[in-house]
């Protein structure tokens, strides 16, 4: 499998540091808002990622954190509380941690080996920052902020592709005060009043930002680990900074492997913003779509490359979603009904091993999910327009095999979650839409829409095209 490695500027092989386990930390949420589509594309991405290493047979052991304290949390709780802030403050990441979660399970998105929290290894951080002041790799200000030192870092911004000097020029004229150098960044930050606080060395105060995932990453997963990733928003300062702590903690060029950046979401090829007013929350997305609509969505485009969100698209993908059911209902279908042996099975069993071929030949070219998808619609047209009108010349072992191939590459993708349904409501379901059907042959129209209705509030979303009816499971709905 090959990956594009953003520290190398190329496209690698991946090797990993330990047989059989894949390290894997990603930059999470700063819980200050609500999520948007462009934070959804990169944790959908990261979980089409793992799904199919874990299809290669791998372990992978996926970290995300949250910065639960932060300016932005602080001035949103300002907002909110008031004078009142500092008895409250938590509330606001509280609130949209749970609205993360919500936004994950309807995205389908498997949960995390962890999700550590600033606030829960402050002390780790602190030992950090004591540690580096030691070793004269950072300095504490007059007034109790402890700084990095970016020029006893070699090679300070190759991993970006920054200029020191083009960095200092554009740099604020007067530094801050207590600052050495105006790349220098804050590893502790001195309490303001009114703010939340910790206890230190050296002031009250709070850990930095570049510092916490240096921390988090190193403690659940060791050093160095496999692949480090985030959005591309994230390669400068964050990431460059990052690995300018570990560098001269560890004394490694880089304490991850890999790093590896989705690309940034546009909205009418305008970059999202509070002040254009065209950030789209996830959940308003969510309200409307299933979320397997927008991970087949986010998946028809290419990780690295940047996507414009358009949401009058997802129409078109539900449609495309819905030819996956039907190919995954009729070849369930003719299951049921085919004969023990088969005289074209081998040809069937050929086709699908080259779906699948092609498939993994896709993933494994830096996941290019876009040609994936292409090669799973394909195989999901081949089942509609062949397999299923030639199905008494293949074996019920055989097109079982067609079911599972099937299954495993849109479960890659993380789609058809909604066919893992008991026997018996599949057979209550099957049973119901067959009486429905009858009716709308005699034109009985006002009872078989009454059906449709009392399924759709039981959750089976029902859907008719031409003559033949397509049904599946909205999971939100049903209990």
């Amino acid at each position: 499998m090959n990956i594009y490695n953003t520290a190398s500027r190329s496209i690698e092989r991946l090797t990993l540091q330990r047989p059989g386990l894949v390290r894997i930390y990603t930059c999470g949420l700063t819980p200050y808002d609500s999520m948007h589509v462009g934070h959804a594309r990169v944790f959908v991405f990261f979980d089409i990622f793992r799904r199919y290493l874990e299809y290669l047979g791998l372990e992978v052991r996926f970290v995300t954190n949250f910065t639960d304290i932060d300016d932005k949390i602080i001035n949103r709780a300002r907002q909110e509380f008031g004078d009142n802030l500092i008895n409250r403050w938590y509330e606001v990441p509280s609130r949209y941690i749970r609205e993360f979660f919500d936004a994950m399970d309807k995205l389908y998105i498997k949960r995390a080996y962890a999700y550590p929290k600033v606030t829960e290894n402050i002390n780790d951080m602190i030992k950090w920052i004591q540690d580096l002041v030691n070793r004269g790799l950072a300095y504490v200000s007059p007034d109790g902020s402890v700084y990095f030192d970016i020029t006893r870092v070699p090679r300070y911004g190759e991993f970006s592709g920054q200029r020191i000097e083009e960095l200092i020029a554009g740099a604020r004229v007067q530094p801050e005060p207590g600052k050495k150098n105006p790349l220098d960044f804050a590893l502790w930050k001195s309490w303001s009043e009114g703010e939340p606080w910790w206890s230190s060395p050296w002031s009250p105060g709070r850990p930095g930002w570049h510092l916490e995932c240096v921390v988090m990453s190193s403690k659940y997963l060791g050093v160095p680990f496999d692949i480090h990733g985030g959005g591309q928003d994230l390669i400068f300062p964050h990431h460059e900074n990052e690995i300018a702590i570990a560098r001269v903690y560890y004394g490694i060029d880089y304490f991850a492997r890999y790093w590896v950046h989705v690309g940034l979401v546009t909205i009418k090829g305008q970059k999202m913003s509070k002040s254009l007013g065209n950030i789209i929350p996830i959940m308003d997305v969510l309200s409307k779509y299933d979320g397997e609509v927008l991970r087949l969505y986010y998946a028809m485009t290419q990780y690295r490359k940047p996507m414009d969100f358009d949401p009058d698209a997802l129409g078109n993908i539900r449609n495309a979603l819905m030819s996956l059911y039907a190919a995954y209902d009729e070849l369930l279908e003719v299951i049921n009904e085919a004969p023990e042996t088969g005289g074209r099975d081998q040809e069937l069993l050929t086709r699908v091993n080259n779906f699948i071929n092609s498939f993994e030949a896709s993933m494994n070219n830096d996941m290019n999910t876009g040609e994936a998808v292409a090669s799973l619609m394909e195989f999901s047209r081949y089942i509609t327009s062949n397999v299923i009108y030639n199905a008494e010349h293949y074996s019920k072992q055989a097109l079982t095999k067609a079911l599972e191939g099937f299954m495993d590459l849109a479960g890659i993708i993380g789609l058809l979650n909604r066919t893992k349904l008991s026997p018996t409501l599949m057979n209550l379901v099957t049973a119901l839409i067959n009486v429905r059907s009858q009716l709308r042959a005699r034109k009985m129209y006002d009872l078989a829409d009454q059906i449709r209705d009392e399924l759709g509030k039981l959750g089976v979303v029902v859907s008719d095209v031409g003559n033949k009816t397509y049904w599946y499971i909205d999971r939100d709905r049903i209990k």
